[in-house]
């Protein structure tokens, strides 16, 4: 048994713990429920602890694979849907956090740091749920000064932000997290992670393919669609103009031969 399989029997077992609890109505006498309630509350305390464990082994095993182009989403959700892969949107990180920003505060106004101040609380709350520790601190510039006429305005301002500060490398970590959470809820022990991450941004996905080899060298980047940028096309494992079961397998293929 690997590391992932023990921690996926250790974990299966405290959730039976902690699924008896609904069952302690049942129980007449006090003192057995003082006991039972006992064992359940440190097996709850031990399967946080435990998903620690299982997304620090599934961050060793993780590839990540970059689809980037007009057909991206498409093609990551039939490589779910017909491969198991886990996916991601790229940008999911900075529109959570956007959906966290008050209204008033940027739109039709001009960006402010009393707005950067809420980008960094929000971005806090996050890293110390996902354990990222020592980034840079967030600061407003002159140069992230605009007029905000939407929230898809504000969360790209805050995603140039983030990767021009902080560095593109959270949205890895905080994939990984996510991910987690669906990988243990379906008993993943699996020998790699196949993580796509896909978005039509060509800048964030460019900084991505660099900045992602922080947390491991298996980052492969696809391009799809007939809109491709010539740059990320060159750096790219595999081009592909249409999302078909078949060129996914192609590209999953390519990814699998040449994994560090």
């Amino acid at each position: 048994m690997n590391n992932l399989e023990s921690l996926v029997d250790t974990i299966e077992k405290k959730r039976a713990l902690v699924a008896q609890e609904k069952d302690l109505v049942n129980i007449t006498l006090p003192e057995v429920v003082r006991q039972k309630l006992g064992h359940i509350k440190r097996a709850k305390e031990d399967l946080k602890q435990l998903f620690m464990d299982y997304r620090k082994e599934i961050q060793y095993r993780t590839a990540f694979i970059l689809v980037v182009g007009n057909k991206s989403e498409k093609f990551s959700k039939l490589a779910e849907e017909e491969f198991g892969c886990f996916i991601s949107d790229a940008e999911i990180l900075y529109k959570d956090i956007g959906k966290q920003i008050p209204t008033p505060l940027y739109l039709n106004k001009s960006s402010s740091p009393a707005l950067f101040d809420h980008f960094a609380i929000k971005f806090e709350d996050r890293a110390l749920e996902i354990d990222i520790v020592g980034y840079r601190h967030l600061t407003f510039e002159s140069k992230y000064k605009k007029m905000l006429k939407s929230e898809e305005d504000m969360v790209n301002l805050m995603k140039l932000a983030f990767n021009d500060k902080i560095g593109s490398e959270v949205v890895g970590y905080d994939a990984i997290d996510r991910i987690s959470e669906k990988a243990v809820g379906e008993s993943y022990v699996g020998k790699t992670v196949p993580i796509i991450l896909y978005s039509p941004d060509d800048i964030l996905m460019a900084d991505l393919a660099k900045n992602l080899k922080k947390i491991t060298g298996n980052v492969f980047l696809v391009s799809t669609g007939t809109k491709i940028d010539a740059k990320l096309k060159n750096a790219s494992i595999a081009v592909v103009k249409s999302a078909t079961k078949k060129s996914i397998e192609t590209v999953l293929t390519k990814v699998k031969e040449n994994l560090l």
